[in-house]
């Protein structure tokens, strides 16, 4: 059986294609935004290195993430379902790369030309805590484990 939270987040991830990072910088915490991904569980990240999201998460790659469902004239902002991630972010790793590549370009064809550019990275985050926040009172933290499982093919 699906739980209410679990249709939730499928649905937040299938109309939302933008996260919003957070980011150690030089001055302190810097906020970004940038298209994402996901694939097996982890989130992807196709980064300029002109950024300087992507300098600060080579100096640090703990960073915070957040998807927040489009906002719409009829409802409070602050009931707005959003998803938010703790995590380390690396690049995606050669054996994984093709399919990683193919699962961003699925959310995000217009990137396509971006591969070929010397100055993009491509980056996964492996999520180490997880919230989702589903309206007014309906906040609850995810286990690593349950996130992998619902995020399994079979249940994406």
């Amino acid at each position: 059986m699906v739980d209410k939270w679990q249709v939730g987040i499928q649905s937040l991830l299938n109309q939302s294609r933008v996260c919003f990072l957070a980011t150690q910088g030089e001055h302190g915490s810097e906020a970004s935004m940038a298209p994402f991904a996901i694939h097996q569980g982890n989130v992807l990240l196709h980064l300029s290195k002109l950024a300087k999201h992507t300098a600060n998460i080579e100096t640090n790659p703990t960073i915070g993430l957040i998807i927040c469902t489009p906002e719409t004239a009829a409802g409070s902002p602050l009931a707005l379902p959003r998803l938010s991630f703790q995590g380390e972010v690396t690049p995606v790793a050669d054996e994984t790369f093709k399919a990683a590549k193919q699962a961003y370009l699925n959310v995000i064809p217009d990137a396509e030309p971006l591969f070929s550019f010397a100055d993009f990275q491509f980056f996964e985050m492996r999520p180490s805590y997880i919230r989702w926040v589903g309206g007014f009172g309906k906040a609850r933290s995810i286990a690593i484990e349950t996130w992998y499982k619902l995020m399994e093919p079979s249940h994406a």
